[in-house]
């Protein structure tokens, strides 16, 4: 099949739609013909962007291409900025704040509250002989992460991931502006919304009565709000939080889930996965899992808005020049099997540069939370790689994403 033919042989106002659906349906393929006889992929709604080089120029020129995924979607959703102010001196002063409220040194904290959340799931699930890695393991990992961690405990971590799911689905995954999901978004937002700003009052009231607020991200976040030129402005402060839990809980529930089920299909990774988390060895697993996310990646695309005129790809047989206001998707995963960037990549190798895959993506709109999300991730597929595993039933999927991945949990066999 020609993806190429069949577009130009289709009408017009049905190119947006008909791209749409093999992204959703047949993205690897897709990709593989673009990067090679149109790498720069324009439709009536958007341009494609599939090779490397173009991948990391847009994603490198935040000064150029704004947003992180459609700003419109989450005004409709959060209301109040603009994304003027998102892309401004506003936005240098939250994301200076993140980085004092979320940081690299406390990688090790989370890892200790993911290794604890996912023992305890694998202990349960080897009494019942399986379990479900989605809801049994990868989300309860990341609920306890937003609880312990961020400060959102409380709801089941169901009940979270459900909300941050749809959020997500809403800005990320509705490029048809579906009214039903945009709803069950709106529904998310004012449920974790009420939930956050209960949070936030009770971390304000034990201030206001001498008491420190909790060393985790709301507790940080409510003790910098009297240091004037960091503060978050109220309307303001309930969008931050549950734009980081949408950032960072559901995407972390989905790594573990693909990066296992990856493996499960590969039995020579997965032996050399089970023995660096054997012998401790994290850097040599989170090898293994990276690169077995670079096949499974939790999301194909990122979107960004153009903001001016700008000529990408320079120079090159490839170049095109786009329009301010032109939504651009960047295909992060087939930039990470481009053969002109990456040796030999549809080979599983355990020793390519960590720029090659984008999963923490890449520039200004990069990952702030880079490192505690790969403790979490590491630490929830360590438990289940000591024992042995096998699918008890058919992994199922909702677009790239796994919904259901029932194993049987077994002793792990002794060595010789």
């Amino acid at each position: 099949m020609s993806f190429l033919r069949e577009y130009a042989a289709s009408e017009a106002e049905s190119r947006t739609a008909l791209t749409l659906r093999w992204l959703a349906g047949q993205p690897r393929e897709l990709f593989s013909e673009l990067r090679r006889e149109q790498p720069i992929f324009s439709t009536p709604g958007f341009v494609l962007v599939t090779r490397y080089a173009d991948t990391l120029e847009v994603l490198s020129r935040g000064d150029v291409f704004l947003g992180h995924a459609l700003e419109a979607r989450r005004q409709a959703l959060f209301g109040g900025f603009s994304l003027d102010e998102r892309e401004g001196p506003r936005a240098a002063v939250e994301a200076a704040l993140m980085r004092l409220c979320v940081r690299n040194d406390d990688a090790d904290r989370v890892a200790a509250v993911s290794h604890e959340a996912a023992t305890a799931a694998v202990t349960t699930g080897r009494s019942r002989g399986g379990f479900d890695v989605v809801t049994d393991l990868a989300q309860v990992v990341a609920g306890r992460v937003a609880a312990d961690y961020v400060g959102v405990g409380g709801p089941e971590e169901s009940t979270l991931v459900r909300w941050v799911e749809a959020i997500g689905r809403d800005v990320e995954d509705n490029p048809t502006g579906d009214s039903e999901i945009h709803e069950d978004a709106r529904s998310a937002v004012a449920e974790l919304g009420g939930y956050t700003d209960t949070m936030v009052a009770s971390r304000r009231a034990q201030r206001s009565s001498g008491r420190m607020a909790g060393d985790d991200v709301i507790g940080r976040l409510v003790a910098l709000q009297n240091v004037a030129h960091l503060r978050i402005e109220e309307r303001r402060l309930r969008e931050v939080l549950i734009g980081l839990l949408v950032a960072g809980v559901e995407p972390i529930a989905a790594c573990i889930a693909l990066a296992l089920g990856e493996l499960l299909g590969r039995p020579g990774a997965l032996q050399v996965a089970r023995a660096a988390a054997a012998a401790g060895d994290d850097d040599g697993l989170w090898a293994v899992l990276r690169e077995a996310l670079r096949f499974s990646p939790p999301r194909r695309t990122v979107s960004r808005i153009c903001g001016q005129s700008y000529t990408l790809a320079k120079g090159t047989a490839n170049e095109v020049t786009l329009r301010p206001g032109a939504r651009v998707v960047v295909a992060t995963a087939a930039a990470a099997f481009d053969p002109d960037r990456v040796d030999d990549p549809e080979h599983f190798r355990l020793n390519r540069p960590e720029h090659h895959d984008f999963l923490f993506g890449e520039g200004p709109h990069a990952c702030l939370a880079k490192y505690v999300a790969i403790a979490a991730i590491r630490e929830g597929c360590k438990a289940l790689l000591g024992c042995e595993f096998r699918l008890a039933g058919p992994l199922r999927r909702d677009g790239g994403r796994p919904i259901a991945f029932p194993v049987e949990l077994l002793p792990l066999r002794a060595a010789g």
